[in-house]
């Protein structure tokens, strides 16, 4: 039991985290990483074992309120940075959707598979995603609610139509390393395991 959580962890936690930290943001992701793992141990998965703990993280999050129709994601230095500010108001299926997509976590037709949607629908998901991120930040840097030199990318990527590319690249690449000590049980270890670099994870296959 505890090798194959071992396991899991070091070959998933990372994706499963940035999932996680898209509908919960970085108050509620840790835990609900660690209950993703845990229920994949007790009931493993049928098939796909990435797509299918994606759909598992999915469930976990929205059994935390994911999608309730008060719930918003609380981001690390959200109020200072209109791109998070922007993704933070957007409805959590689409902010979900267009970190999936954009940075080339899965598939267009991996995401409709965790999604339980058509793959048009996931298209049509990602094009409002896209639009409403676009109108939210444009309309803060026009009416100067923040300093655009402090936030030249974000304008930059507007300008060249890549606002959900840069929003992805806030995401985090990594899970804390704490996480990995509380999550398998070894918080006595944690020092120890604070230590022990993180095994980057390599892009999914790019989406259509």
């Amino acid at each position: 039991m505890r090798g194959d959580l071992e396991n899991l962890y070091d070959a998933h936690a990372h994706r499963l985290y940035a999932h996680c930290w898209s509908l919960l943001g970085d108050q509620g992701a840790p835990e609900a990483l660690k209950d993703t793992l845990n229920e994949a141990v007790r009931h493993p998965p049928p098939g796909d074992t990435v797509l299918w703990l994606h759909h598992l993280a999915r469930t976990v999050c929205a059994e935390r309120g994911a999608f309730s129709g008060h719930s918003r994601p609380v981001f690390a230095g959200a109020d200072a940075d209109p791109l998070l500010t922007a993704a933070r108001n957007l409805p959590a299926d689409h902010r979900e959707a267009l970190l999936l997509s954009a940075g080339e976590w899965l598939a267009i037709r991996d995401i409709a598979g965790v999604l339980r949607v058509s793959a048009d629908a996931v298209r049509e998901r990602l094009h409002e995603a896209r639009t409403a991120l676009e109108r939210v930040v444009l309309d803060a840097l026009m009416r100067r609610t923040t300093d655009p030199t402090e936030h030249m990318d974000v304008i930059e990527a507007f300008e060249k139509g890549r606002l959900p590319n840069l929003l992805a690249r806030r995401a985090p690449g990594f899970a804390p390393a704490p996480l990995r000590g509380h999550v398998l049980g070894e918080d006595d270890e944690r020092d120890e395991i604070g230590h022990t670099p993180s095994v980057p994870v390599p892009p999914a296959v790019p989406p259509d």
